[in-house]
C-alpha cells in the first residue's frame, strides 16, 4: 500500500474516533480544506476549528470508506457513506466523495462532495 493510500485511511480511521490530535498530526501546517457544504478552509489551525465544530453535533458518527483509489501519485480518491447521530438523536445519513492530496508525507489539501 502506498504511503498517500495509509495516510489517507489512517485519516479516516482518526475522524471516526474524533481524534483531532491524531488528525493534526497528519496535517501541513498550510494544509487547505474545501467541502461543498462547509467552504473552505486555510491551514491546520482552521481545519482543525472547522472539525471540532463539526464532530461536536454528534452523539456519534461513522464514516465507512466505499471506494478507495489512488488515482494520481499522491491523489487519494474515496467515495465514503455518513452514519450520524446529531445532539438531539435526529440521524443522518449520505454518500459522497472525497480527494486527500498527500505530499512530502502529509496532507496538503482535502476537498469534500466534489
Amino acid at each position: 500500500m502506498s504511503q498517500s493510500l495509509n495516510i489517507a485511511q489512517t485519516y479516516f480511521k482518526l475522524s471516526n474516533q474524533s481524534d483531532m490530535n491524531g488528525i493534526a498530526s497528519l496535517l501541513s501546517e498550510y494544509a487547505t480544506y474545501y467541502s461543498a457544504n462547509l467552504g473552505f478552509f486555510l491551514g491546520k489551525k482552521e481545519i482543525i476549528a472547522m472539525q471540532r465544530r463539526f464532530h461536536d453535533q454528534y452523539q456519534s458518527l461513522q464514516w465507512t470508506i466505499d471506494t478507495i483509489d489512488e488515482i494520481k501519485p499522491n491523489i487519494v480518491e474515496i467515495n465514503f457513506s455518513f452514519n450520524g447521530v446529531l445532539q438531539d438523536g435526529s440521524k443522518q445519513t449520505r454518500q459522497s466523495s472525497e480527494h486527500i492530496l498527500v505530499y512530502d508525507g502529509v496532507i496538503r489539501h482535502i476537498a469534500v462532495g466534489l
